[in-house]
């Protein structure tokens, strides 16, 4: 992986004061225009209210343009968004990095942030889930110590579920 040659920042939203334009924006040119999710769905699945309340949104930040990069989001058991997670355990959701900025490790490193706040808040196991079609993500997944451990169908897509055991 190349070293990136990006002057960025990796934080939470509020310290990064990410805008819900930017969330939707970036979500909808990641799924959307990469043919992962339609345009009827992003209404509502990116809205940015409710993407935000999913969890802690961890953003990536580029300082000279001062445009987002990317972001992920750790979903603890306890929000209403949760699917898989039991108790002590998160989920990640919508990680998303725009195409100008992928293969500069923003991706490793934002799920690397994903990580670290799992542990601090004393979670045992992130658990994910991505498309069937989604092989870069897989790979960045398996890369960073995640295991495919099933298949799981929802509404009329399948998508592999991977966990990481955070305790050791």
């Amino acid at each position: 992986m190349s070293t990136p040659r990006f002057n960025f920042e990796i934080a939470a939203a509020d310290r990064l004061e990410i805008t819900d334009a930017e969330v939707f924006d970036l979500l909808t040119q990641v799924y959307v225009s990469g043919g992962f999710t339609s345009s009827e769905e992003a209404v509502s699945l990116f809205e940015p209210t409710a993407v935000r309340a999913r969890g802690t949104l961890i953003g990536a930040r580029e300082k000279q343009q001062s445009k987002l990069a990317g972001f992920i989001i750790v979903v603890p058991s306890s929000s209403p968004a949760k699917r898989l997670a039991k108790d002590n355990e998160a989920e990640l959701h919508l990680l998303g990095v725009r195409p100008e900025y992928r293969k500069h490790g923003f991706g490793s490193m934002l799920i690397d942030a994903a990580i670290e706040n799992a542990r601090h808040s004393g979670c045992s196991k992130l658990i994910l889930w991505t498309q069937l079609s989604m092989s870069s993500a897989q790979r960045l997944y398996e890369s960073a110590g995640f295991t495919h451990v099933s298949n799981i169908e929802r509404n009329g897509r399948e998508f592999k579920v991977y966990e990481r055991d955070l305790c050791a």
